[in-house]
């Protein structure tokens, strides 16, 4: 089931990012849930050009904002 909400990247550029978390995984060492897939869209479309252009800490930080969209739903 995915997931979305909408903010902005790169100096204001609106977008909806849509995710997918999944559970615990307790026998592999993964011990709460975690974003399994995350992707941009803008204006209705995916927005894989805009994906290639963020860095690891933006990306990181759009998946902290996917987990708490997950626990506050």
């Amino acid at each position: 089931m995915s997931l979305s909400f909408d903010t902005t990247v790169k100096n204001g550029l609106p977008v909806t990012v849509y995710f997918e978390v999944s559970p615990p995984e307790y026998d592999v060492g993964i011990f709460s849930h975690y974003v399994e897939d995350i992707w941009l869209e803008t204006k209705g479309k995916r927005a894989r050009w805009l994906e290639k252009r963020l860095t690891i800490a933006e990306w990181t930080g759009l998946e902290h904002l996917a987990l708490e969209e997950y626990y506050d739903s």
